[in-house]
């Protein structure tokens, strides 16, 4: 699809975030069919459900039977997954909680919590940060059952039933060094709030506001320069600017010393040209140039770029594959995000020596 037969799908994605925004005039050019493939390429169907549930109200929604079946059985089937993977992640949580490690729930549910209801966005894998640092906790990890993969920020934990679970003993990472020191410094010293925030009604605790701000902020800045990102993470950070509306923002002085200014300006610009997001709750000035970049990745590539042809997509099978793809990433974004591409091999060192000093073992 060309830029321009988007065009109809980013509007109505305005009216579907916002529940006072008029209902776009482009509306009466929308594919419903069509609308629903690029909703399941960007996972926020739950969204433009609920922009649809909208125009159904006002009885603006003509769809044929066929198209209101289909959306309606993957909506109730997102329903059923949020609340499978809400359930495994407070028995996840509750069973680290037993063994004496506080954790929260980074991403997913975590992020659900923020939408309008917590069952309308597509869940993924559980991400769960436990503290005690890499050597306590994959020792944890090994005691229960040996063998997992474990890399620098993660080690693969049991399936909670269908669900896969990733242990953080590191939320996220930079590949400069500079700004991986600073970051992990970061993490630490905002750990406790996130480790006590705790949602009663769920059964786990969940990132601060202020540790979301910047975590996801890493979290998507990964993505972009190693698989892709999609509109889920656009949306993510939509409702939690607009939910904590009245909290204050991390300065711009703090992002650039984490090295994440870039990226921030990147996704502000994003917000501000595709939400009716309010300019006050931006977090810095947006930059069309890189906004206009990752908005061209969100389209080209969907979520975690699974659909990119330029860089093999989601058809990398092999390590091999899977270095080419970033190698071509660094490559592509090299002018532009100077700082981690050039120190993205340095890191591949590093993170080498990191997994002899930690190696998989077994039974």
């Amino acid at each position: 699809m060309t830029k321009e037969e988007y065009t109809p799908y980013l509007d109505f994605l305005r009216f579907c975030l916002d529940d006072e925004a008029e209902v776009p005039q482009s509306v009466s050019q929308i594919d419903w069919e069509k609308l629903y493939h690029f909703a399941r390429t960007q996972t926020v169907e739950g969204t433009y459900w609920h922009g649809m549930e909208r125009l159904d109200r006002g009885g603006l929604l003509k769809l044929d039977e066929n198209t209101v079946l289909g959306w309606m059985a993957r909506i109730k089937k997102v329903e059923k997954e949020n609340r499978n993977v809400y359930k495994k992640a407070a028995w996840v949580s509750r069973n680290f909680g037993k063994e004496g490690f506080r954790s929260c729930v980074l991403k997913g549910q975590g992020n659900a919590l923020l939408y309008p209801t917590p069952f309308m966005r597509t869940p993924g894998d559980i991400d769960i940060w436990v503290e005690g640092g890499d050597e306590k906790v994959i020792a944890y990890v090994d005691s229960i059952r040996p063998g997992f993969r474990r890399i620098y920020h993660h080690i693969d934990f049991i399936n909670a039933g269908t669900v896969p679970v990733e242990v953080h003993y590191r939320p996220s990472w930079m590949s400069n060094p500079l700004h991986n020191s600073r970051l992990q410094k970061w993490f630490v010293d905002h750990s406790d709030a996130c480790f006590s925030n705790m949602q009663e009604e769920w059964g786990f605790c969940v990132p601060t506001f202020e540790f979301n701000c910047v975590f996801l902020l890493s979290h998507i800045f990964n993505h972009l320069l190693r698989e892709g990102v999609g509109l889920r993470h656009v949306v993510d950070y939509y409702h939690l600017l607009t939910r904590h509306a009245e909290e204050p923002r991390p300065s711009e002085k703090e992002l650039r010393r984490l090295g994440l200014y870039k990226i921030a300006s990147a996704l502000m610009w994003v917000l501000y040209e595709y939400t009716d997001i309010d300019k006050r709750l931006l977090l810095c000035e947006p930059n069309e140039q890189l906004g206009r970049l990752m908005m061209d990745e969100i389209l080209l590539g969907g979520n975690f770029g699974k659909y990119d042809k330029r860089t093999l997509g989601g058809t990398a099978k092999n390590a091999l594959q899977r270095n080419l793809r970033v190698g071509l990433r660094d490559f592509r974004f090299l002018r532009y995000f100077p700082s981690e591409c050039l120190c993205e091999p340095l890191f591949r060192i590093r993170h080498f020596i990191w997994r002899k000093r930690h190696p998989i073992t077994t039974d």
